[in-house]
């Protein structure tokens, strides 16, 4: 049964997708600085400091979100295959 080589390689898929968007997200907000640094050149529409803050919790509240649902999925996914697991094993080793 080949079922343990696909799972590892599904979890390092995963864990290769979250550490790419991490990449994005942290190329994106070195991009945002460099338009601040530079704002003679880039002037960024004008937000208060205060939009800026709530703009920033609310990207922040998303992340959390998003780190939940893939825990969640990932606990879901594993309880699935474990299931699955189980029921073969149970099925064949009679």
């Amino acid at each position: 049964m080949g079922g343990e080589g696909h799972m590892l390689d599904m979890i390092r898929r995963l864990s290769e997708g979250r550490e790419a968007s991490r990449l994005r997200c942290e190329r994106t907000s070195q991009r945002l600085k460099q338009m601040t640094q530079a704002g003679e050149h880039f002037s960024l529409p004008d937000t208060t400091p205060e939009e800026m803050e709530r703009i920033i919790k609310d990207s922040e509240k998303k992340k959390e979100k998003d780190s939940n649902y893939f825990v969640w999925g990932t606990l879901i996914i594993m309880g699935t295959l474990v299931a699955i697991a189980v029921i073969l094993w149970a099925i064949f080793i009679k």
